[in-house]
Order: C-alpha cells, then sequence, then structure tokens
C-alpha cells in the first residue's frame, strides 16, 4: 500500500518530466561548443555583418542587395543592443579567444532558439496528440544529427520559433473562446514576422489558415488573421520604394529565383546521406499521415515540397522548416504503430522503449559531432589579420564612413578573400580597409594588398571563374605572412554514419595570409 501510494506520489511529476528531459537535452545538444561545431559559414558572415550595421545606425542594406527582408537583422540587432555586444569585447586585446568569443555569443542565441523550438514542437504534438508523441517528438528534434543545422546563424533558425509560436496560437484559439480574437491576431504577427524573416515562410499560410478556419468556422476571423500576415512583409517592399531602391529590390527578388539549379530531390538524398534515421523516421512518419488522413502534418510539409521542387534552388539549410514536422510525424508514428496488436503492460511500455533507444543512439551520434572543433584555424586567422590592418580614422565629414576616409589617407590597403571575413574587423573592431571579394573581377583600388587564401581562394584558383586571372597574378605577388592549418577531420571516415554530416560543415584546414608588402 505504501508503495502505491508512493508511486501516485511521483506520477504527477511524469507529465513535467516529459518537456524537462527533452529542453534539458536540447540545451546541451544546441548550447555545447557553440563555436566549434559546426564551420563558419558564408551566410552567417553575411546576415551578421547586417545585424552589426544596423544595430550601429548604418541601414538595413549595407550591401545594397535586396536579397532577404529586415526582420531577421532586426531581431539580432535588438538582442546585441540589449546585451551591449560587441562592444563589451572591443576593448579587450585582439586575440584568437576575443574572436572566438565574438562568433560564440550569436551561436548561443540560435541555440537559445533551438531550445525554445524544441518546447514549442513538443506543446504542439501534446496538443493535437497528447503528452507521449509530444515526448517523442521533443526528443527526436533535440537529439537528431540534422538538427544541428539550427545552429548556424541563419534566417531559417531565426524564423522558426516565429513560424511554430504562430501555429501554437491558433491551436489554442480553439479553447480560449474570450480571447480567441487576440490569439488569432498574435498567431498573424508572428507568421508575419516570420515572412518578413525570409519570404518562404508563407508555405505556412494553408495550413494555419485553415486551422484557424476549422477553430472557428467563421471566414472573417481568418481574414483577421490573413492582415498582419500580408501587411508585415510589405514593409520590404515598400520600404525599398521609399528609399527609391525599387529596381534594386526588384533584381534582388528576381536573382534569388534564377540562381543555379540545385534540385530538391538532390538535396533531400544530402539528407538522406546526412542523418538517414531522421530521414527514414520522418518520411516515414510522413506516409504513417497520410494512412492516418492527418491533415495537420500533410497541410504542413507538403506546401513546403512544393515549393522548394518549384524554386530549383535548395541549399541543406532550407530544409530547415521541414525538421519539426518531420520529429512531428516521427514521433507519432514510432508511439502509435503496432501498438493494436500489443496488451497489457506491454502496450504501454514498448513505445517508449523505441524513443529511448532511438534517442540515445541520437544523443551518442550527435555528441559525437558536435565535440569537433571545427573553426581553431579560422579564428586565429582572423585574429592576426584584424592586428595587421590600420586603425580606421575618426571622421566629420556628413554621409562618409571611416572606413572610406581612411582610405583616402597615406595608408590604403585592400583585404581580398571570402566576403565573411570581413564584417569583424569592419564593424567590430573599425579597421580601415578596401574588401575585395574573390569572386569580383575588379582591380584592386589600392598598391598594398592582403590576401586570406583558404580553399575557396584554391578554388577560385584552380577553377573557371572570371576573377581566376586576376587573382592569379595578385597571388604571385605576395608572400605569406602566416599560415595556419589545423585537421581535426583528417583520421574521420565521413562515409560512416554519423560523420556523414561533415560533408555539410567542411573543416578550415587551411588559410594563408599573404600580402605584397
Amino acid at each position: 500500500m505504501t508503495i502505491q501510494i508512493s508511486l501516485k506520489k511521483y506520477s504527477r511529476l511524469w507529465p513535467a518530466l516529459f518537456v524537462v528531459v527533452p529542453l534539458i537535452i536540447s540545451a546541451y545538444t544546441h548550447l555545447w561548443n557553440p563555436a566549434g561545431f559546426p564551420s563558419q559559414h558564408v551566410d552567417e558572415g553575411h546576415y551578421l555583418r547586417k545585424a552589426i550595421s544596423t544595430e550601429k545606425g548604418e541601414g538595413l542594406q549595407p550591401q545594397n542587395r535586396y536579397l532577404a527582408p529586415y526582420f531577421g537583422q532586426m531581431f539580432l540587432a535588438g538582442i546585441f543592443k540589449m546585451i551591449n555586444y560587441p562592444t563589451f569585447l572591443v576593448d579587450r586585446e585582439t586575440s584568437y579567444s576575443t574572436v572566438q568569443e565574438i562568433f560564440t555569443i550569436p551561436r548561443v542565441i540560435m541555440g537559445i532558439l533551438a531550445i525554445a523550438d524544441t518546447f514549442l514542437v513538443f506543446k504542439i504534438s501534446q496538443y493535437r496528440y497528447g503528452d507521449k508523441v509530444a515526448f517523442a517528438a521533443s526528443i527526436l528534434f533535440a537529439v537528431m544529427p540534422f538538427t544541428w543545422m539550427t545552429r548556424r546563424v541563419l534566417l531559417e533558425s531565426i524564423q522558426l520559433p516565429f513560424i511554430l509560436t504562430s501555429i501554437l496560437l491558433i491551436i489554442y484559439s480553439a479553447d480560449v473562446k474570450q480571447f480567441r480574437r487576440t490569439s488569432i491576431v498574435m498567431s498573424g504577427i508572428f507568421m508575419g514576422f516570420a515572412i518578413f524573416t525570409k519570404i518562404p515562410a508563407f508555405t505556412m499560410i494553408p495550413l494555419v489558415a485553415s486551422l484557424t478556419y476549422y477553430n472557428s468556422r467563421r471566414l472573417r476571423y481568418v481574414l483577421l488573421w490573413l492582415i498582419p500576415v500580408v501587411l508585415i512583409p510589405t514593409l520590404w517592399p515598400i520600404h525599398a520604394l521609399v528609399v527609391g531602391d525599387w529596381k534594386d529590390w526588384v533584381s534582388g527578388v528576381l536573382y534569388q529565383t534564377h540562381r543555379e539549379s540545385r534540385p530538391l530531390i538532390n538535396t533531400l538524398n544530402t539528407f538522406f546521406q546526412a542523418d538517414p534515421i531522421l530521414f527514414v523516421i520522418g518520411f516515414g512518419g510522413l506516409i504513417y499521415s497520410v494512412f492516418k488522413r492527418d491533415y495537420f502534418i500533410l497541410l504542413w510539409i507538403f506546401p513546403i515540397l512544393i515549393f522548394l521542387q518549384l524554386i530549383g534552388y535548395v541549399s541543406s539549410f532550407h530544409l530547415i522548416s521541414l525538421l519539426p514536422p518531420l520529429c512531428i510525424a516521427g514521433g507519432r508514428m514510432i508511439m502509435e504503430i503496432g501498438n493494436k496488436s500489443l496488451r497489457g503492460r506491454t502496450r504501454e511500455v514498448l513505445p517508449f522503449i523505441r524513443i529511448a533507444a532511438i534517442g540515445l543512439f541520437g544523443l551518442i551520434s550527435l555528441s559525437m559531432l558536435i565535440s569537433i572543433d571545427m573553426n581553431s584555424s579560422y579564428y586565429r586567422a582572423l585574429a592576426f589579420v584584424v592586428q595587421k590592418l590600420p586603425d580606421a580614422r575618426p571622421v566629420s565629414q556628413k554621409n562618409i564612413s571611416s572606413f572610406e576616409v581612411s582610405n583616402s589617407g597615406p595608408e590604403k590597403i585592400t583585404l581580398s578573400g571570402n566576403p565573411e571575413y570581413f564584417w569583424v574587423p569592419e564593424f567590430i573592431f573599425n579597421k580601415a580597409f578596401q574588401g575585395s571579394s574573390y569572386y569580383s573581377n575588379a582591380p584592386f583600388k589600392t598598391e598594398k594588398y592582403i590576401m586570406i587564401v583558404d580553399k575557396g581562394f584554391l578554388n577560385i584558383l584552380n577553377g573557371s571563374s572570371r576573377s581566376r586571372e586576376r587573382l592569379s597574378l595578385a597571388v604571385n605577388g605576395t608572400t605569406s605572412l602566416s599560415l595556419f592549418e589545423q585537421n581535426m577531420t583528417g583520421g574521420i571516415d565521413t562515409s560512416k554514419y554519423p560523420f556523414t554530416s561533415l560533408k555539410l560543415t567542411p573543416e578550415s584546414r587551411y588559410i594563408d595570409i599573404r600580402a605584397n608588402y
């Protein structure tokens, strides 16, 4: 009798454990070694540069490229302003540790967003399918190797919690009749911000609009939801029109829709190679949802797949928006399939044994990945470059940056390389230089130049790019100042799971800093 009473007492803790355990695991998998894994992506440098320039009040389009709406950079800039980033790091001596911390903080922010995603996946699944499926779905999202994609500072990682929050608010609106309108409007605002972060989030409109109508049976509530969904992203073209950049905006949008071909099937094959377990579970769950006529999952996944197929250019991180529904569908399949043939205690325990085994396997696999330091040479090389560049001089001329004025003085230096290297010396350490992307065919405008020769640079030198000849001549006139090398993944067989994911995060093994002076 005492044992039964004790079990009843502790049974009240199970609902809390169902959500706490996935969150603790997610905190580990998304916050462990954030600066070391994965490798730095060129788009991260692009988005961070925009965020820092926005924080400093230097405009929304520092590169005059209308390739994505503004909310992602505004969201990051707001957080950076609140935590005084990067000001509290600038006063320190320029070193490897300082540069590493500069990249750590944005990655930690992404990790916190991923933990929020885990919680939202749990709550959405809990409302639709119950505690067991919610536990399984959130465990899959927390531990499966492919979910490390959310660690990078990408617009997809930023917009995901806004999409999930919008869905959750609409689901809850069915039970909060007194606050239904407020919940619907707030859901529309969150979805509007998600689309204002990156346009493909509009693929969520069929799902959320149908949920809105199903919950209320009133078309006016759907229209009420659509108002902020449409108005908020419209600020992007309106701003371009007001500032006289309409042609640039149209050009930027057309560029995104006419890029070189990278079809969806190829990216799905990459997904399968990187994480076959999640791929099979997720798409197996999708097939299970078809048989179960689960329109919630079908309306979530199929619009995304159709859109990605139509645009013809799909990177691996474009699949981030598919991770929650695949985890939910897979979690439901794991917890339900085959249960009707079971009886008694086995029917209750077996689903948890399944998800525990898969979760433990995924956790071990992901731990093997996130413990690798992919970026040591990258940070050391960047710290060296910052030390070699001259400080910018203060300016008094209106509308002229310190960067431009310094280059008009006696000391003029061009920095040539991948543009992802430029934002740290320019915006964090206020260094004076003329940036020259290795994609550009324009000649250097200064006599002195520094070249950051990494793997991407060497690929251009050995390829057929239009800038190859110019860069080859420039490299021949330089000497090496310092060579930074590492080989943390050299002994790893990337054809074996879970290291197949490393093909999506190449290590910075070789960086040669060269100059002509």
